[in-house]
């Protein structure tokens, strides 16, 4: 018991420390992420403001620039010689002063002659109109934007850095009271600009610090109080395991936790009171899942052998009648798979007399025992009036099953049959269909072929029911492939469907190769195998060949 307590001992320890810290460095995580949101969309808001204010300053000089200008000056301004020398200059100093006031690097106006861009007024800086390299009227200036924003008649912002300096510009086209197109422009210095955003950078960042470090405190404090009361929950589980989950009412720990559910009334009270409300049930819980596994695990066996007795009714081999006085020779071989321990799915075959084989496959509606056992009833009928008496009346035997599986079918179960008789020595098959699947025809140097009839409805739905009678002449050669609706339904790991198309190509292989019963049967069910490897059996899997065998060399 003493080991016991140390390894608890030191679980404790282990599971209290790695609890706070990943709490704690969650928390932290979690606050570092959003301050460094908040700090960022802070910053982005501030910019797009502060770009926003840059831009209507622009647009604002812009629209001012036509009022600052002589009358009619942009109507004459559409020639290299139009505007004397001296008015030009009185324009300059006078968008100069406003920019100088206001904090714009340039003010100006172009004109387009329908090829090139020309100045028509503008501003010059300090530095420029002392040494007179400020620019010129009519002098020629080219630029995407503004071509782009007279064409389209729509202001344009832009950055450039050139002889002029680096600079945020607006281009803004507009039209004078004549008639005369023109666009007005505007620049400031990109410093001035950046000059705003880093400070509203240090801003975001001195904000988002101080979120930090409030938030991260707060995060400490409920972080090492819910973590402590976390750990000790944690560490009373492994006392309660040391204990084979048996409660230890003056455990120091145990006590503690029965405490901890009245010193609030918040989750961690609830967790404590179940984690004591646990003790009780959990043993109990343990007791009456061991007695519930050995019950399940009783039932299994029992249902795999009630599958193992199913199938045994299955016919496990056939015996052709060997005699050398004109009898066809005729191969035949059937298997099933079930999708759980017991199915639904049937075949059956057996001679009523020396000249006619009876053969029959079928699907029990449902899966599991309750199909088994309606299997089991259906077979067991179907050999009781399956007789010599109705070599040649197929749909009577199927009426007549009908009628005794519609007396007592209170779980409202039905069955899908094909039944057919050949007759050995003719090669003649009479068959009748209840709801079943058409099986293929598998004749050499022919494509498989669906047989086409009208069938009945399924067994057990409705009494009264009547049920066609169809003949079929079968040559040595021929394959009659019969099969149950879990091989045209078989679902691949993509959600598409086996499918008669697939299987009539899967026949055509199968048939260039195989010369038994057996192999067409193994053949066609390992392909279906193979296309829905990797997705659960939906639905049992029977498959029955026929084959009449060509006379021996």
């Amino acid at each position: 018991m003493r080991a016991t307590d140390d390894t608890a001992q030191t679980a404790r320890r282990r599971i209290r420390f790695g609890l706070r810290f990943k709490v704690i460095l969650g928390l932290t995580i979690f606050n570092i992420l959003g301050t460094a949101m908040f700090a960022a969309n802070h910053y982005l808001v501030e910019k797009r403001a502060i770009i926003d204010g840059i831009e209507q300053k622009l647009a604002a000089a812009a629209r001012a620039l036509p009022d600052m200008l002589p009358e009619g000056y942009l109507d004459r301004a559409q020639a290299a010689s139009a505007i004397p020398a001296d008015e030009y200059l009185k324009v300059l100093d006078r968008l100069s002063r406003y920019c100088d006031d206001i904090g714009l690097v340039y003010l100006y106006s172009y004109h387009f002659d329908g090829k090139k861009f020309h100045t028509t007024s503008s501003n010059g800086t300090a530095k420029e109109r002392a040494s007179g390299d400020y620019a010129a009227y009519w002098e020629e200036y080219e630029e995407p934007l503004l071509s782009e924003a007279f064409e389209q008649n729509q202001p344009r912002y832009g950055e450039s850095n050139d002889q002029w300096g680096h600079i945020y510009f607006l281009f803004k086209p507009g039209i004078t009271a004549a008639g005369t197109r023109y666009v007005a422009g505007a620049d400031i210095t990109i410093s001035a600009l950046q000059a705003q955003l880093d400070a509203s950078l240090r801003k975001s960042i001195l904000i988002g610090f101080a979120s930090f470090f409030v938030v991260f405190l707060f995060s400490f404090w409920i972080g090492s109080r819910v973590s402590r009361k976390i750990t000790r929950l944690s560490d009373y589980t492994v006392e309660l395991a040391a204990t084979d989950f048996q409660p230890v009412s003056d455990l120091p720990l145990r006590q503690e936790i029965v405490a901890m559910e009245h010193q609030g009334r918040d989750e961690l009270a609830q967790l404590a009171s179940s984690f004591i409300a646990m003790e009780a049930r959990l043993n109990s819980y343990l007791k009456e899942l061991t007695a519930t596994t050995e019950t399940k695990e009783r039932l299994r066996n029992e249902l795999r052998i009630a599958g193992d007795i199913q199938l045994s009714m299955l016919p496990r081999g056939f015996t052709p009648l060997h005699k050398d006085d004109g009898r066809l020779l005729v191969d035949l071989h059937g298997d099933v798979k079930p999708a759980k321990e017991a199915g639904g799915d049937l075949y059956d075959y057996y001679y009523l007399d020396d000249d006619h084989l009876c053969l029959v496959v079928g699907d029990v509606s449902d899966k599991g025992m309750p199909a088994a056992l309606f299997m089991t009833v259906v077979i067991s009928i179907l050999r009781a009036r399956a007789t010599a008496d109705y070599i040649d009346q197929p749909q009577e035997i199927l009426r007549q099953t009908n009628e005794l599986l519609n007396i007592q079918n209170a779980m409202c179960q039905f069955v899908t049959l094909f039944l057919g008789i050949l007759n050995v020595r003719t090669g003649r098959l009479v068959f009748s269909d209840g709801g079943h699947n058409h099986p293929f025809l598998c004749r050499p140097g022919e494509l498989p072929r669906l047989l086409e009839f009208k069938g009945g409805i399924a067994l057990g739905i409705m009494p009264g029911a009547e049920y066609p009678r169809y003949q079929l002449q079968l040559l040595p050669g021929d394959t009659l492939y019969l099969y149950t609706d879990g091989v045209t339904d078989a679902i691949a790991t993509d959600e598409s469907f086996y499918g008669e198309a697939r299987l009539q190509n899967e026949l055509t292989r199968i048939g260039a190769g195989a010369s038994s019963a057996t192999a067409w049967v193994q053949e066609g069910m390992q392909s279906v195998y193979h296309f829905a490897e990797g997705h659960f059996q939906a639905d049992d899997i029977t498959v029955m060949a026929l084959r009449v065998l060509p006379p021996p060399a």
